[in-house]
């Protein structure tokens, strides 16, 4: 009977089968993206929040943002600088499904957002980050692909550039050094806040035998006036598709980000960064 219908509808009955096989196969690459939001409220009572002189975001804004970072497909993405999960489904479409970190009275959480039909990951929050009350924690998904577990790790290290800033980063990198090996097969992604290819004394700390590969290492930034260097990093102990990272910037990037024209606070500072993770070779 179904056989007959898909004749009578002129659709090939193996060409159906192929593509039912095809969706049902094992994942073989992921798209990975990283994304600091700069203070993306759910705008629910939030006029005054900090900072003092930002925009309050309009649907106008939310669809910015929403549009840059869904350009590239990612099949997970992790974001920095956002109050909670309902803001992020601001700039999210239904294909995903988010969590985000939660730390009352504190408004500068972790989210991640992954593809449904990526299932659904045993997600944790990293306390080990927060070395001190007001120091972000850190999130991490566990994923199970094809029974292949793989660790999703977003961070938001201590920003600041005085010697204590500087301290205090070390010992959040010092953390993460302690995490990692336990992890398995892991990305580690997110705002360092510092430019690793020139603290490569940092870059050392996390690297102890786990031969990582960071996409974005030696790479060129060119979002807004930040042309010095990445502190948005992708870094995996895998393998990233050569050649696949990319930097997407806003539309209206005039070199700098200054609030001139005045729509620009309604974006972010940052650009999110890409690349396609090999879980085959």
């Amino acid at each position: 009977m179904h056989r007959a219908l898909i004749r009578f509808l002129g659709i090939p009955f193996a060409f159906l089968i192929t593509i039912s096989t095809i969706a049902k196969g094992p994942i073989k690459k992921l798209k990975v993206t990283s994304f600091n939001s700069y203070f993306l409220y759910d705008e629910i009572g939030d006029s005054h929040k900090f900072p003092k002189d930002r925009k309050h975001r309009t649907e106008e804004d939310f669809t910015k943002i929403k549009k840059i970072i869904l350009s590239n497909h990612p099949d997970i993405i992790g974001f920095q600088e956002i109050e909670n999960e309902i803001a992020l489904h601001h700039i999210i479409i239904n294909e995903y499904d988010c969590k985000a970190t939660v730390t009352p009275g504190y408004s500068q959480e972790l989210g991640l957002c992954w593809k449904k039909e990526l299932g659904t990951p045993v997600i944790s929050e990293l306390e080990q980050l927060s070395i001190r009350p007001g120091l972000r924690k850190g999130l991490l998904a566990e994923f199970n692909f094809d029974g292949k577990k793989i660790s999703v790790v977003v961070v938001h290290l201590k920003a600041g550039h005085s010697p204590k800033d500087k301290k205090e980063r070390k010992e959040q990198i010092l953390a993460l050094k302690d995490i990692l090996p336990s992890l398995g097969q892991f990305v580690l992604l997110g705002d360092f806040n510092e430019v690793l290819e020139r603290r490569v004394d940092l870059l050392k700390i996390l690297q102890r035998n786990l031969k990582l590969k960071v996409a974005n290492y030696k790479q060129k930034s060119d979002c807004w006036q930040h042309h010095d260097g990445f502190i948005d990093y992708l870094i995996t102990n895998m393998e990233w598709q050569q050649g696949s990272f990319v930097q997407t910037k806003f539309e209206s990037d005039d070199g700098n980000f200054d609030g001139n024209p005045s729509a620009e606070k309604g974006l972010s500072d940052h650009c999110p960064v890409s690349a396609e993770l090999l879980l085959e070779r």
